[in-house]
């Protein structure tokens, strides 16, 4: 390593089967330890300080162990859930199926889960994304068909649905018609409950001049003007 700017000048790649030198640190209790066969096989490079570029200095290629090449397939950047898979993954969780069953039918259908391209783990995160997708949509629907209902019953009842740039659900706002009769009247507090995106909105709060103070979510801008309009821009003596 150079001195001066602390640039590596060498570099070692090793078999993760060569086994463990000893360290003074003490060993975690529950380390993840592959056991270790003495593999010879790495691989070692330095820095050509003229042309500024890593040159092979030595390289051994024999391992000291059998290599699948089917086992890449554990590896992140190999994994990949075929049109196929992904047709009968939607069928069979429509149909009830559990993942592992529809992972094992898969497998059965290539000789083998070790000739399919992806793992378990794949099938059921593919499930996951695909479920929540549908959750938050059956989640907006229930709650507009709600809100419509409320209108009827009451006309007093207010609500105002705010989308982003691609149209897309952001956030929602509504007032009973109860609360809205006491705030007119008292106007002295105001709660805003921001917990259901604590990660992408913090809190909002009112002083007494009536103007609004954001510490992170520029969301809440829309919603308090919202509601300042719907109370016919009345705003509350003190939060």
């Amino acid at each position: 390593m150079r001195k001066e700017a602390k640039i590596p000048v060498n570099q070692s790649l090793h078999c993760t089967r060569e086994g463990y030198r000893e360290s003074r640190v003490k060993v975690a209790t529950r380390a993840n330890r592959i056991i270790a066969t003495r593999c010879r096989a790495r691989m070692y490079v330095m820095l050509d300080r003229e042309k500024e570029c890593w040159v092979v200095s030595r390289l051994e290629l024999r391992h000291f162990h059998p290599c699948s090449a089917k086992k890449a397939v554990h590896y992140h950047e190999y994994r990949e859930l075929t049109m196929h898979a992904k047709c009968v993954i939607t069928d069979n969780d429509e149909a009830g199926i559990r993942p592992n069953k529809t992972y094992l039918a898969l497998a059965n259908d290539v000789d083998g889960s070790s000739n399919l391209s992806f793992l378990e783990k794949d099938v059921r995160n593919y499930i996951t994304s695909n479920l929540r997708y549908s959750d938050d949509n059956e989640d907006f629907q229930g709650m507009m068909t709600y809100f419509v209902r409320i209108k009827e019953i009451n006309p007093n009842f207010f609500y105002a649905i705010d989308v982003d740039d691609a149209n897309k659900f952001r956030s929602a706002l509504w007032v009973y018609a109860r609360c809205r009769a006491l705030y007119e009247y008292y106007r002295d507090v105001v709660s805003f409950d921001t917990t259901y995106k604590r990660n992408m909105s913090v809190y909002l709060l009112v002083n007494c001049k009536s103007s609004y103070l954001l510490n992170l979510s520029c969301c809440l801008t829309v919603v308090f003007a919202i509601f300042t309009g719907m109370v016919y821009h009345l705003h509350p003596l003190s939060v």
